[in-house]
């Protein structure tokens, strides 16, 4: 019988699925981050974090260091050429990818709040010698849906204070969902007598109980669920005596499967900051950007004409 797992290897293909990226200006690397591949209507784009190509907060716009990316490498699993070119070696390799084209960003925003969503996509084809089996699109490692709720366990999976293993796999870091993910958050609100936190920034997006670190942003989040569900309408309240329960083909019986639910970004403000809870932009978000296909604004532009005037 075939063995599904190895013990001398990956043994869990999520592990498979993020990369590292490294940001650039003309001086050298200005920081390192997490990203993935999605694929929508057949096509591919990478997925990570509008700070880590803007080098600015998402919401404030504020300079997160002082120094702004021009390009950026794209670490993955890749066959190389050995000196002798008749032999090939594994590891991992950084590919450089422009993110500019005559000043304007390749990169594309949320079609409705723009870069206050802290996620972008890039139409990309996959680097030559890149492994088949590696970096998969997150939605493709497993097309099952589980019941998605607060309190369950959630793995986000990317290169945290920029450490790797092995020849560049990344870490897990474990979590809750702590927030209705079909509800939204609110940055900066004051408590409000009627309705929810009153006069923030509302965001499509939702919290993480979870102590993650820089590096980690624009990491593929997934939500694990151990037990018994309807594959088909995973909210379905399931009762094992109801008449032909057991003739159905379209319940899982205590299994335990994961799930892609977002995109990773780290915390927004102080009050997120001292309750460690990070936020994950939702798979909604993700799908509406690759369909709008609107390019972003150079978040630099705004600052070169206040510049130029004086």
């Amino acid at each position: 019988m075939e063995k599904v797992v190895p013990e001398k290897g990956i043994r869990n293909r999520y592990s498979q699925a993020p990369f590292q990226i490294f940001m650039y200006d003309q001086a050298g690397m200005t920081s390192t981050g997490s990203a993935f591949f999605y694929e929508f209507k057949s096509e591919l784009y990478l997925i990570t974090n509008w700070h880590n190509l803007s080098g600015r907060h998402f919401l404030t716009k504020e300079p997160l260091s002082g120094r702004f990316p021009t390009h950026i490498d794209i670490k993955l699993a890749t066959y190389v050429s050995h000196e002798n070119g008749d032999r090939y070696a594994f590891t991992a390799v950084a590919h450089k990818l422009e993110i500019y084209q005559d000043c304007k960003p390749i990169w594309f925003v949320h079609p409705e709040i723009g870069e206050q969503c802290d996620v972008v996509a890039i139409k990309i084809l996959r680097p030559a010698g890149c492994a088949e089996n590696f970096h998969l699109p997150v939605n493709h490692i497993s097309r099952l849906k589980i019941p998605v709720k607060p309190g369950n366990t959630a793995f986000v999976i990317g290169f945290p204070s920029s450490l790797s293993t092995g020849f560049g796999l990344p870490l897990w870091k474990s979590g809750f969902i702590a927030s209705e993910p079909h509800f939204g958050i609110t940055s900066g609100g004051q408590p409000s007598p009627i309705g929810g936190l009153a006069n923030g920034i509302d965001l499509p997006a939702f919290f993480l109980d979870t102590q993650t670190r820089q590096g980690m942003s624009g990491a593929p989040v997934f939500c694990s669920f151990i037990g018994t569900w309807n594959v088909n309408d995973p909210y379905e309240e399931i009762d094992v005596s109801s008449p032909g329960f057991w003739d159905r083909d379209d319940v899982a019986m205590n299994e335990s499967r994961m799930e892609f639910i977002g995109c990773y970004s780290g915390r927004i403000g102080r009050d997120e900051e001292g309750a460690a809870l990070g936020i994950c932009w939702g798979v909604e978000v993700i799908e509406k950007i690759c369909a709008a296909a609107k390019i972003g604004k150079n978040p630099h532009f705004n600052e070169l004409a206040d510049d130029a005037e004086v």
